[in-house]
């Protein structure tokens, strides 16, 4: 994914989270979302994280 396209992404995700909890009432709602937030955020940090470790791999392998 774009670094650019996943940085819009998680700004969107925590302006409208935002939002959505200082909305009174819908506690299901509230509660869905802040799950599906926090599975998003999981999920993006193990993909950097990922990207990270194959970049640091494959600079470790042209020095040698």
């Amino acid at each position: 994914m774009d670094s650019k396209v996943l940085n819009f992404v998680l700004l969107t995700l925590i302006i409208s989270g935002m939002v959505i909890n200082n909305l009174e009432g819908l506690y299901t709602f509230k509660m869905v979302f802040n799950s599906f937030a926090m599975i998003v955020f999981v999920l993006v940090g193990c993909e950097r994280l990922y990207r990270y470790t194959q970049k640091d791999k494959k600079s470790i392998k042209q020095k040698v």
